[in-house]
């Protein structure tokens, strides 16, 4: 006859091995669901890490955009160059645009991106007379980490 009490230990032990076994299973289960459960949510957080990224990008360059023209409505011409590339400045000396001028306000009316870092702008700048205004389109372009005002434009 055997001992009572060996087999509540084989009992005990076969339960607490079953048990294991449940445990293991549903952790598998449980670590697989969410495998899936991140495989559709990062594309997602992908793209919006991409969206932020070229708002980021796009709010630099306006930014430049903008320090540019406050220093032509403050007819400060030596700031204002600090911005241009060589193409925009071959532009400024054969006279397609005016650096400074008796600009007062402006508005961006558009913007677009056309390259990986490479932007346009179209720009209406008011006199300060209110009477009269241009609309520029302004190419900017990241050179070395930092946006340059590439091209200038008279829209018309």
């Amino acid at each position: 006859m055997q001992d009572p009490s060996l087999l509540d230990k084989k009992g005990i032990l076969k339960v607490m091995t079953f048990a294991i076994l449940i445990a293991l299973l549903g952790i598998g289960i449980l670590g697989w669901q969410y495998r899936q459960l991140e495989k559709k949510r990062l594309p997602e957080l992908e793209e919006k890490i991409e969206e932020q990224k070229e708002e980021i990008e796009q709010k630099t360059a306006e930014s430049v955009l903008d320090k540019f023209i406050l220093a032509r409505i403050e007819k400060n011409e030596s700031q204002a160059i600090h911005y241009l590339t060589e193409g925009a400045m071959e532009q400024k000396n054969r006279g397609k645009f005016v650096l400074i001028n008796d600009f007062g306000s402006y508005e961006i009316l558009k913007t677009e991106k056309l390259e990986e870092d490479k932007y346009r702008f179209i720009v209406k700048l008011y006199r300060k007379e209110g009477i009269g205004e241009i609309i520029e389109v302004i190419i900017l372009i990241k050179i070395l980490d930092k946006y340059y005002i590439d091209s200038v434009q008279i829209a018309g």
